[in-house]
C-alpha cells in the first residue's frame, strides 16, 4: 500500500511540474516555432541546449536544497540571494504577474476570435476559478494538475504525429543557425524555470523524476519541429491551425486543450505569486488581491502583453537566473570550505 501511495505521489508530482512549463503558449505551437524552429536543423542543437540547461537547474537547485536544509522557496531565496532576497522576490512577482495577465488576456483572445464571446466572460471565469484554488491550496492545485494536464499532453502528442510528414521534412545546419538555436533554446529554458522554481519546492520528486519531465518536454518540443519541419504556415497558433488536418471534432478538442494549457499555467504562476507575498496559505485577502491585480493588469490587451510586457519579462527572468546560477556557485564554495576546515579542525584536536 505504501509502493502504491508513493508512486502516486511521484506522478502527482511529475504532473505539477509539467503544469508550471507546458502552458498555451507551448499547446498553440508558437513558443515552440519562435524558439525552436526559426533556425532549422539547428533547433536540435537548440533543444539540447534547453534540455541540458533544465538538468544543470533542476539538480543545482535539489543539491543546495538538500546542503543546506531547505524546506520551501522563501527559505531557499533568503539562503541565497541574502539581503537582496526581497528585490529577488519582486522581479519573481514580475514576471509571474505578467504571465498571469496574458493567460488571462489570452483567454479573452481565445474566445473572441473562434467563438465571438467577448466581454471578459472567459477571463472572469478563470479568475474565479484561480480564487478557489489558491484558497484550496496546492493539494488542490496538484488535483486539478493531474486532471488537466496528462489529457492535454495526449492531445499536442496526437496533434504532432497527426501532422508530421516525413517526406517534406528538408533542413539544412550551419555553424550561425546552430549558434542562434543555442541561444533561443536557452532563453526558452530561463523563461521556462522561473516558473517551475517555486513549485519544485512543493514536490518530492527524486533524480528518475526530474529527468522525465525534462525528456517529456523535449519529445514533444522534437514532435513539434518535425511538424513545422513539413509545413509552411503563418498564424499565432499553428498547432491549432493544424489541428483541423485531423478531424473538425479534432479542432474543438484542440480548442480545449489550449484552455487547459492556459489554466494550468494561471493557477501555477498565482500560486507561486501567494508563496511569495503570504507565508500564510490561507490568506483569503492576498488570494483575492493577487486574482484581481492579473485580472485588472489582463484589460491591456493580449497583443500588448505579448509584444512589450513578455519581453520585459524575459529579460528579468534571464538576469535573475544568471544571479541565481553565480550566487549558488559561490554558496557550494562557501559549504565546500566551510568542511574542509572542519576537517583541518578535527585533525588539529587529534
Amino acid at each position: 500500500m505504501k509502493s502504491g501511495n508513493k508512486l502516486w505521489s511521484t506522478i502527482v508530482d511529475y504532473f505539477l511540474i509539467l503544469s508550471a512549463i507546458i502552458g498555451v503558449g507551448f499547446a498553440s505551437g508558437k513558443e515552440i516555432c519562435v524558439f525552436f524552429f526559426e533556425y532549422e536543423a539547428g533547433s536540435i542543437v537548440g533543444l539540447m541546449a534547453f534540455g541540458l540547461l533544465y538538468i544543470y537547474l533542476f539538480f543545482i537547485v535539489e543539491y543546495i536544497r538538500k546542503k543546506c536544509e531547505l524546506k520551501s522557496y522563501n527559505d531557499f531565496n533568503m539562503a541565497i540571494f541574502g539581503k537582496l532576497c526581497k528585490l529577488s522576490e519582486i522581479v519573481m512577482l514580475i514576471n509571474f504577474a505578467i504571465t498571469s495577465a496574458g493567460m488571462l488576456a489570452g483567454a479573452d483572445y481565445l474566445f473572441k476570435t473562434f467563438l465571438g464571446i467577448g466581454y471578459k466572460i472567459p477571463s472572469i471565469v478563470l479568475s474565479i476559478l484561480t480564487l478557489f484554488l489558491l484558497i484550496g491550496g496546492i493539494n488542490k492545485i496538484k488535483f486539478v494538475a493531474n486532471l488537466i494536464i496528462p489529457l492535454m499532453i495526449g492531445v499536442i502528442v496526437i496533434n504532432s504525429i497527426g501532422n508530421v510528414n516525413p517526406e517534406n521534412v528538408n533542413m539544412t545546419i550551419t555553424m550561425k543557425n546552430s549558434m542562434m538555436a543555442i541561444y533561443y533554446g536557452l532563453l526558452f529554458g530561463v523563461n521556462n524555470f522561473v516558473a517551475a522554481l517555486p513549485v519544485l519546492f512543493e514536490t518530492k520528486l527524486k533524480t528518475k523524476g526530474k529527468l522525465a519531465v525534462i525528456l517529456s518536454i523535449c519529445l514533444i518540443i522534437l514532435l513539434n519541429i518535425l511538424v513545422f519541419a513539413s509545413n509552411n504556415f503563418v498564424t499565432d497558433m499553428p498547432m491549432f491551425e493544424l489541428s483541423k488536418n485531423i478531424s473538425v471534432w479534432f479542432y474543438y478538442i484542440y480548442f480545449a486543450a489550449l484552455l487547459m494549457g492556459l489554466f494550468s499555467t494561471l493557477m501555477i504562476c498565482s500560486h507561486n505569486m501567494k508563496v511569495l507575498i503570504s507565508k500564510d496559505k490561507k490568506n483569503l485577502f492576498v488570494s483575492i488581491t493577487i486574482v484581481l491585480f492579473n485580472l485588472i493588469l489582463s484589460n491591456v490587451g493580449y497583443a500588448f502583453i505579448v509584444k512589450y510586457l513578455y519581453v520585459v519579462s524575459g529579460i528579468f527572468s534571464g538576469v535573475y537566473v544568471i544571479c541565481l546560477i553565480v550566487l549558488i556557485i559561490i554558496k557550494l564554495i562557501k559549504i565546500k570550505r566551510q568542511k574542509n576546515n572542519k576537517i583541518i579542525e578535527n585533525n588539529s584536536n587529534k
